[in-house]
């Protein structure tokens, strides 16, 4: 009998510690910071914790306006995962928050932030957007000070086209303008999408973006190949035809690519953010 009540003891014990293992994981998504010595990275204290939620992504980059410290992004989602936000937080080299903003109020989730960031200290933020229901994951994106302003009125929209835009990649061009390519599924099949923008959130080609590479079987995991300054020079991205095809990387110049003539984004488009607001 005491044999049976130190095996249940002992079951209920592990029981114990596994659920704490569970909620020690769920609450150990944190945002941690970067400490930069001897140009080494070394975890430093959390900056960020959610208290009804969890991280899914965070990205980090270095300024590049000679001023120490970094930038990181994340997203937030309730633990429900109705909802979410995306925050951007500025710390110095021995991880103090400078500062700390929430970049959208959307309804819906919002997952997969990313950034570029400019000689002037700005940053272009980029995050894929549910707020337009199930199967419509959109992009947007917004111009950031190094004070942690926004500088357009309204989000950017790199794409509001039907069903999913996801895997959003951002490159600097030459020219001053800002290259986005992404995965986008408006025609079922995961296909390769691009859009350049202006500094001041204008987009170059037709609104949603333009398809680059538009064939059966999915195209995924797009990018930028960049030159020795930094700029971007190159489109890759990995072509699966079907499951008898190879996986093949796809490289294509951007002096080649074949995109219609540029054209203006209608105002009213951004008006689509005051649409999807929290109340």
């Amino acid at each position: 009998m005491r044999f049976i009540v130190s095996l249940l003891a002992l079951l209920f014990a592990m029981s114990a510690f596994s659920a704490g293992q569970r909620d020690t994981r769920i609450s150990g998504r944190v945002i941690k910071g970067l400490g930069i010595e001897d140009d080494k990275f070394a975890e430093l204290p959390v900056q960020s914790l959610p208290k009804d939620g969890f991280i899914v992504d965070t990205y980090q980059i270095l300024p590049i306006d000679g001023s120490n410290g970094f930038y990181q992004i994340w997203d937030e989602v309730h633990l429900d995962e109705t909802d979410g936000l995306v925050k951007l937080l500025r710390s110095d080299a021995e991880s103090n928050a400078l500062w700390q903003i929430t970049l959208n109020d959307f309804s819906g989730t919002q997952r997969h932030p990313r950034m570029l960031n400019f000689p002037d200290g700005t940053l272009l933020t980029a995050w894929e957007s549910a707020s337009a229901g199930t199967n419509n994951v959109n992009i947007w994106c917004m111009r950031i000070d190094g004070e942690g302003n926004a500088l357009w009125p309204l989000p950017g929209v790199l794409s509001c086209a039907p069903r999913n835009q996801k895997n959003v990649s951002l490159a600097c061009l030459c020219d001053g303008g800002i290259a986005a390519v992404w995965e986008d599924y408006r025609n079922g099949d995961s296909d390769i999408y691009f859009q350049e923008i202006l500094p001041d959130g204008s987009p170059v080609y037709t609104p949603d973006g333009v398809a680059i590479e538009k064939v059966e079987g999915a195209q995924l995991k797009p990018g930028f190949i960049l030159d020795e300054q930094g700029f971007a020079k190159k489109l890759c991205w990995e072509d699966h035809k079907d499951l008898n095809y190879p996986i093949c990387m796809v490289t294509i110049d951007l002096d080649d690519l074949s995109v219609p003539e540029a054209g203006a984004l209608p105002l009213l488009l951004s008006l689509l953010f005051l649409l999807r607001r929290k109340g």
